[in-house]
C-alpha cells in the first residue's frame, strides 16, 4: 500500500517508496530531539531520567535505542509519544514543533479491549484521524494486507498470536496518522524461534508504508540485526550514535563497548605488559584465538600466556575462559567449533597461548 493512501495529520506526508538508507547518505533529519530533559521523584529527591537528550531520526530508517534497564529508553518513548511531559527540550517533526495531542508520533502498544476485533481496532484508529466510512473500509483492507495479516479480521485482537498483535498495533498507529512509530521492546513476548522472522516483518512493514521506526531494547543482538542506526542510551544520555558496525567495532567508551556486546577489558596494569601502553583496552572474544606454543606470530599480533579455567560448549561456538599470567586478568575467547587446524584443542587447567591482531584492541582513555 502506498503511504499517500493515508491522509496523515497534522503533517502532510510526502513519502515515496524507497529502500532504507543503506549507504546512510542522510538528508535533513525528519524527527529532531534537542535537549530533552525529564526528572522523576519528589522536589526534595529528584532522579534524572533524561539528561539533555539530543537525537535525530531520518525518514524511512529504523533507529534503535539500546541501553540497560533504567537507562531512560521507555521514558524517552513516552515523552515522544506525548504520554509524558518533558521538563525541558524540544521535539520537531518535519521542521515543526510537535503540538500537544498530535498523533504524528505513535507508540505501538498491544493493549486491546477484550472484545475488540482486529478490524475494529484499525477502523477506530482511522476514525480518530477523521476518515470517512468508505475511506475506512479501503484503508483497513490495505493495512491488513500491508502488515501481512492473513487471519480473520473479525478475530479478537487480544487473542491472536503475539507477533500479529504487534503488527496490528503498528497498523493502528499508522491509521491514526503516525509518521514515526515507536516500539518498546517489541520482541519481548515473541518466541525466540520466531524473532528473526518478526524482525524481517517489521522491516518489511517499514518499507511498505515508508515509515520511520524508533525501537527501544536492551538486547544488543536485536539492535544489531534490526537497525539502520543505533543510539546507545546510558544514564539518560545518548552516549553514541552510529551504524551497527560503527557502534560494535568503534565504540566511544568501554561502557558503550560492553552495552553492544561482550568485551574483555584490559586494565592499564595488564595493557602495559601486553601492549606496552598504559591505558584501558578492550578486545572482543571472537577476535581472540587459542593457539599452540609454536604458533608463528606476526608482527602485528599480541601474544599472551595463561591457564584455561573453563570451556562452555554453546553449539556452533564454545566460550573459553582464560586466566592470563599478566596480573591474573581473565579473558573470554569465543571460538567457532569448526575451528582452524592450528587452533589448539583445550580443556580446563591447560596452559595455553592466546593471540589477537593488535588492531582489534580498542583503546579508551
Amino acid at each position: 500500500m502506498a503511504a499517500s493512501h493515508l491522509s496523515h495529520q497534522p503533517y502532510q506526508s510526502h513519502y515515496q517508496h524507497q529502500s532504507y538508507l543503506q549507504d546512510l547518505d542522510l538528508p535533513t533529519p525528519w524527527l529532531t530531539i534537542t535537549g530533552l530533559r525529564k526528572a522523576s521523584g519528589s522536589r526534595s529527591h529528584q532522579i534524572t531520567v533524561l539528561d539533555g537528550v539530543d537525537l535525530a531520526v531520518y525518514e524511512h530508517e529504523v533507529l534503535t535505542l539500546l541501553g540497560p534497564a533504567g537507562a531512560g529508553k521507555s521514558a524517552l518513548l513516552e515523552v515522544l509519544a506525548g504520554g509524558d511531559k518533558p521538563d525541558g527540550g524540544h521535539i520537531h517533526l518535519a521542521g515543526q514543533e510537535v503540538p500537544k495531542g498530535s498523533r504524528a508520533i505513535g507508540l505501538a502498544g498491544t493493549g486491546f479491549a477484550p472484545r475488540q476485533s482486529v478490524r475494529d481496532v484499525l477502523a477506530a484508529a482511522a476514525r480518530i484521524r477523521g476518515a470517512g466510512r468508505r475511506e475506512i473500509e479501503d484503508e483497513v483492507g490495505s493495512v491488513l494486507k500491508g502488515i501481512g495479516h492473513r487471519g480473520d479480521p473479525q478475530a479478537r485482537a487480544a487473542e491472536i498470536p503475539a507477533e500479529q498483535q504487534l503488527f496490528v498495533a503498528i497498523g493502528r498507529e499508522l491509521l491514526a496518522g503516525a509518521q514515526v512509530i515507536l516500539l518498546d521492546d517489541p520482541l519481548a513476548g515473541i518466541d525466540h524461534a520466531r524473532r528473526d522472522h518478526v524482525q524481517d516483518e517489521i522491516r518489511a512493514i517499514r518499507q511498505e508504508f515508508a515509515l520511520s521506526l524508533v525501537v527501544a531494547t536492551r538486547n544488543a543482538q536485536q539492535a544489531l540485526s534490526l537497525s539502520d542506526r543505533i543510539a546507545v542510551l546510558l544514564n539518560g544520555k545518548i552516549a553514541q550514535t552510529g551504524t551497527p558496525l560503527e557502534i560494535y567495532e568503534r565504540p566511544a567508551s568501554a561502557q558503550v563497548a560492553a552495552t553492544i556486546g561482550t568485551v574483555n577489558l584490559l586494565e592499564p596494569a595488564v595493557s602495559v605488559q601486553l601492549l606496552n601502553q598504559t591505558a584501558t583496552f578492550s578486545v572482543r572474544p571472537e577476535k581472540i584465538r587459542v593457539v599452540g606454543d609454536d604458533y608463528p606470530a606476526e608482527a602485528d599480533e599480541v601474544l599472551a600466556t595463561g591457564t584455561v579455567l573453563r570451556v562452555v560448549y554453546l553449539g556452533a561456538t564454545s566460550r573459553i575462559t582464560v586466566r592470563l599470567d599478566a596480573e591474573g586478568a581473565q579473558i573470554q575467547v569465543l571460538r567457532l567449533n569448526s575451528a582452524a587446524p592450528e587452533d589448539l584443542p583445550v580443556g580446563a587447567g591447560q596452559r595455553v597461548t592466546v593471540v589477537w591482531p593488535r588492531r582489534h584492541a580498542m583503546r579508551f582513555e
